[in-house]
């Protein structure tokens, strides 16, 4: 009991997400002695469920993701594992056996607020009990009781979106785990490889703002600006792909992560947005549309460089005819805007 204890005190310590998934497969693999543990995320991509490794526990040491940013090293779609298409369509434990008959997979769901957010597997070679299975299940249940509370705090709530202070959290470690290479030469059009792939593509942040919103606000009340706002919010839950990462910062003001792409590819994910709100009829107010100012992520950038280097590229749509979308880098380039100094050391003298 002394042993669970300290397990649970480890787990509920933590405010970090990947801290609570590693914390959780370490207290099940040292308890219950299986030979692996994995924590997995439930994502869609299209019509297809994916399911993409987060932790790894065995005798081969612990292995996790500490950023919603990188890749990870295993993906799974759900239809290759009829284990798993069950465990989430029913949202129940199923134990298989292994595919060399000699261990048996558990795989439990991890379910909150009406949805199947994860799944932890576990490969044993021994048939649990009942107090194991017990055990098991009362982790889950903490484990997902704190990714709800974690949800609930690193979200707006108005639109769902995650909000400014995760936003804050996050790309601090993405800026630390980038690595000087070829990337800020991939942040440039023509960057290219000539077999259509991109050398060390950057994650690209975009800042995107509604336009003429205070006329919206006065001309209907700030009951439809917030519908416009919580509207908008969904258009770019469709428009952008499954690993981009969405967040409202504030007022009419919206920043997205984008995984890491080519130049083209970004303004291409982003002038699809653009497009789709721009064609969206709003309810009693009608059109309304955005301006895009994006920028790369490279290594040695700080988080306000970067940052401003959207906004720059934002504030120049806007002030250039708005409903359009700018990359800070072809901007720089074509000499239309002041290039920023993006670290914090002394310029030489």
């Amino acid at each position: 009991m002394i042993h669970v204890l300290k397990h649970v005190e480890s787990i509920t310590k933590h405010r970090d997400r990947t801290l609570l998934e590693v914390g959780v497969a370490t207290a099940l693999h040292e308890l219950l002695k299986p030979l692996t543990v994995n924590v997995y995320t439930v994502q869609q991509a299209g019509t297809r469920t994916q399911l993409h490794r987060l932790t790894h526990a065995g005798a081969d040491g612990v292995r996790y993701f500490d950023t919603d940013f990188e890749r990870t090293d295993e993906v799974i779609s759900v239809d290759r594992r009829a284990d798993f298409q069950t465990c989430i369509a029913e949202e129940r434990l199923v134990a298989s056996p292994a595919p060399d008959s000699a261990h048996t997979t558990y795989c439990l769901p991890v379910a909150y607020d009406g949805k199947v957010a994860g799944l932890i597997e576990m490969v044993t070679d021994a048939t649990l009990d009942d107090a194991q299975i017990d055990l098991t299940q009362s982790f889950i249940t903490l484990y997902r009781n704190y990714l709800s509370l974690l949800d609930y705090s690193e979200r707006d709530s108005l639109t769902g979106l995650l909000n400014r202070r995760t936003f804050d959290e996050n790309l601090g470690k993405i800026l630390a785990s980038l690595r000087a290479s070829a990337a800020d030469h991939a942040a440039l059009p023509g960057a290219e490889r000539r077999d259509g792939a991109t050398a060390d593509a950057p994650h690209w942040l975009a800042v995107i703002d509604a336009d003429h919103f205070k006329r919206i606000n006065d001309k209907h009340g700030h009951l439809y600006g917030d519908e416009v706002l919580i509207l908008l919010a969904n258009l770019m839950r469709e428009s952008f792909r499954n690993d981009d990462k969405l967040f409202r910062f504030g007022g009419e003001e919206f920043v997205a992560v984008l995984k890491p792409a080519s130049f083209d590819d970004a303004h291409r994910v982003l002038e699809r947005f653009r497009q789709s709100v721009e064609h969206y009829h709003f309810p009693q107010v009608g059109q309304v549309t955005i301006s895009i100012g994006y920028a790369p992520l490279r290594a040695g950038d700080t988080a306000s460089a970067v940052l401003g280097a959207a906004d720059d590229a934002m504030y120049y749509a806007k002030a250039h005819g708005r409903n359009q979308v700018r990359a800070y880098p072809t901007l720089v380039a074509q000499g239309a805007i002041a290039p920023r100094r993006f670290t914090d050391e002394p310029s030489a003298l």
